[in-house]
């Protein structure tokens, strides 16, 4: 037998009738099937999501209050009042936390407390998270809390060049 006389002895199996593919029907079936997987995956990954800015916001609250614990160590406790309505007092302690003096006798050891590229931004949207002053550490309030406060954004552009302190600034608290 040569080669080309293999060609034509090829089995197939075809449906009795001889049709060939999906009918209409099984094709809306399974498309119907896989648009009810995909509704439960993109709700599955909303919750997700929802769970990972809540562990962000979380930690950026923790690394802000070790800051608190760390300046109160090696200078003083930071008790300055908490201004409801307004973000002015979040911002006076974070930059509190971020100076280090440039004259290296009066810069004191372990300063600065807080990374100095963290430039923030208030929000009073109940639908964001924000971290607010309590008067001694930082809360976080999470969407759905009404408040002022530091927003939290999860794009990372909050951290740009450091923020340059004026040659009179004055440490919040004292």
């Amino acid at each position: 037998m040569t080669p080309s006389a293999h060609r034509g002895h090829r089995t197939t199996f075809l449906p009795a009738g001889g049709e060939h593919g999906f009918s209409m029907s099984e094709m809306v079936i399974v498309i119907s099937i896989m648009g009810a997987l995909a509704g439960i995956a993109v709700l599955s990954f909303g919750q997700f999501l929802g769970g990972s800015k809540d562990a962000l916001a979380m930690s950026r609250q923790e690394t802000l209050n070790q800051s608190v614990h760390r300046f109160a160590q090696q200078n003083y406790e930071l008790l300055f009042d908490a201004m409801n309505g307004s973000v002015a007092d979040e911002l006076v302690i974070l930059r509190t936390l971020q100076y280090r003096d440039p004259n290296i006798k009066r810069a004191q050891p372990g300063s600065p407390f807080m990374d100095p590229r963290y430039n923030p931004v208030s929000s009073s949207d109940a639908s964001v998270h924000r971290l607010r002053w309590t008067g001694k550490l930082f809360e976080l309030l999470k969407p759905g809390k009404s408040g002022t406060g530091i927003l939290m954004n999860f794009e990372g552009t909050d951290f740009t060049t450091a923020f340059v302190f004026p040659p009179n600034f004055k440490t919040a608290g004292r």
